[in-house]
């Protein structure tokens, strides 16, 4: 049964690193909430090669529809040739106050605990949430496989070489393809955050961070300044952190932090 198109206006709160796709060369895991502040995760988005593209906390409106392929609530298919751009809501003197007016809008994503939205995943099939963290524990750096480096540069020119075969029997009357491949580095080392939340049954949390941001902050000015501003970020003294939490399709009880929401507390705001 084919699912309903709808025209949504989504405002965009998360995008991960591209991760390479045999079929879209690439794909960002996307997500947004509704105007009515429901949660979405869009695909396929091939967000570097889009004619135009958005940033975070930015209204998009397109047609979206339930992904067949993926049973998780939170998951849908987005025409990109169907997006328009709006505007991108700022900060503001509160920190992020009108933000909050859509991201919290619904109560159903947010979670006091971790434990909660792991109950919420086994009850509904629940596939994202927010959560405030208690304390944190530690932020460190985890090296990746030689042999994940190995796949994804082999991957990446089996991609180029079929790619550029597609652009050699292109015709007038054919679907446009991209004219090159566009280089992606391998992210060599993730980081992972231990942390606590607010539940009898928490023995604490190990989450690897999939945020594009904190990962070109990495590639473009190195491990250690990503690493600082990160500590920074999660000084519970001066920001009212919150992680956006992510599972997996393929293991949906391993969930990742997709996403950071760290205004200022309210006794900085005005330093």
């Amino acid at each position: 049964m084919q699912s309903l198109k709808q025209r949504e206006r989504i405002l965009i709160w998360g995008k991960t690193y591209p991760e390479l796709s045999t079929k879209y060369l690439e794909t960002v895991c996307t997500a947004g909430v509704t105007e009515a502040g429901r949660p979405v995760r869009l695909f396929p988005i091939p967000f570097r090669y889009l004619s135009q593209g958005f940033e975070k906390y930015q209204w998009i409106t397109a047609t979206i529809c339930k992904n067949p392929a993926d049973s998780r609530p939170e998951s849908f298919r987005i025409d990109c040739d169907s997006i328009e751009y709006g505007d991108k809501i700022p900060t503001t003197a509160d920190e992020w106050g009108r933000r909050a007016d859509f991201m919290f809008r619904d109560v159903g994503w947010q979670f006091p605990t971790v434990e909660k939205l792991f109950d919420a995943q086994k009850a509904t099939g629940t596939s994202i949430g927010v959560v405030a963290p208690l304390t944190i524990k530690k932020i460190e750096l985890l090296t990746r496989d030689k042999s994940d480096a190995k796949s994804f540069e082999d991957k990446f020119q089996e991609l180029k070489k079929s790619l550029d075969a597609k652009r050699a029997q292109l015709t007038l009357f054919e679907q446009a393809i991209p004219p090159e491949m566009k280089k992606l580095d391998f992210i060599k080392a993730r980081f992972q955050i231990s942390w606590e939340c607010n539940d009898p049954r928490c023995k604490s949390h190990k989450m690897q961070v999939l945020d594009w941001e904190v990962c070109e902050l990495q590639r473009k000015h190195g491990d250690k300044l990503a690493l600082e501003k990160l500590n920074e970020l999660c000084d519970l003294s001066r920001y009212d952190l919150k992680f956006f939490l992510g599972n997996l399709f393929l293991y949906p009880h391993s969930f990742m932090i997709v996403g950071l929401w760290y205004p200022k507390r309210a006794n900085l705001l005005f330093r």
